[in-house]
């Protein structure tokens, strides 16, 4: 599947978990909302969709709130981003080329960035180190010449 515009929701989603790892604990929708960026209202559909998922745990109370369902070492992009996209029917591209040379060149990217750890992301999120050499197996030349006349 070409990620080739994640939507808002999906956005949002990968902000509140990467949110989550980096507090460590236990966190009410108001204070995710807060540090991401998020309105409130959306912050909490967000978060319903991640428990739905799987992704995150929820309690209800004034102690209550939202937190990791598991490890942020156990969580991988690839498996929020194909949760996320399954509620989005992709519109077919027909036998377009220039889509069809977007996705053979940044299958690559797409492919080491599914794979990352939550913990990962969480760790340089916000730190300002995160470059496109930072994702292993994404080239920071970009496709070769080769990849580009093979696709053509």
């Amino acid at each position: 599947m070409l990620w080739t515009n994640f939507p808002k929701r999906l956005q949002s989603a990968l902000k509140g978990l990467c949110c989550l790892a980096r507090s460590g604990g236990t966190m009410q929708s108001q204070q995710v909302a807060n540090r991401i960026g998020v309105s409130k209202a959306e912050t909490a559909k967000v978060l319903q969709l991640l428990t739905w998922g799987g992704f995150v745990t929820s309690r209800r109370g004034s102690k209550g709130g939202f937190q990791l369902a598991a490890g942020a070492g156990q969580v991988t992009m690839g498996e929020v981003i194909n949760f996320f996209l399954s509620k989005y029917q992709a519109a077919s591209d027909g036998d377009c080329p220039v889509i069809r040379i977007l996705r053979e060149t940044s299958a690559p990217c797409q492919e080491a960035f599914g794979r990352l750890r939550l913990l990962d992301i969480a760790k340089l999120y916000g730190s300002g180190k995160v470059k496109r050499t930072t994702i292993p197996g994404c080239s920071p030349e970009g496709p070769s010449k080769k990849t580009f006349k093979q696709a053509v």
